[in-house]
């Protein structure tokens, strides 16, 4: 099961923070994190191409900034992490994303 956003905007460009805490151990740190992005609901040949940049970590929190995104498109964003135990723990959650006219 994934957790999920509420939407975006296709013009915006916004940062979405994934709390890795419930799952690590106090004193554990995130050594390295990616991001990838599958669609759920609608199409979208490069979904990709929304992400922004690398993962950013914080604690044990990942930000990664999404941009752009097509009308009506739901995204699932999967944040993957190694920490400093060698333990991988993965989060998902799912980005609706809508034009302005549709809100």
């Amino acid at each position: 099961m994934s957790a999920s956003f509420s939407y975006k905007i296709t013009t915006e460009n916004e940062q979405f923070t994934f709390d890795f805490s419930t799952v690590m151990s106090t004193g554990e740190t995130i050594s390295s994190a990616t991001s990838v992005v599958e669609v759920v609901s609608g199409t979208d040949a490069s979904p990709n191409s929304i992400l922004v940049g690398t993962p950013v970590t914080s604690g044990q929190q990942v930000a990664q900034r999404i941009y752009n995104g097509l009308d009506g498109v739901i995204y699932r964003i999967e944040i993957t992490i190694i920490t400093s135990l060698a333990n991988t723990y993965s989060l998902v959650a799912d980005l609706p994303v809508l034009s302005p006219l549709n809100v």
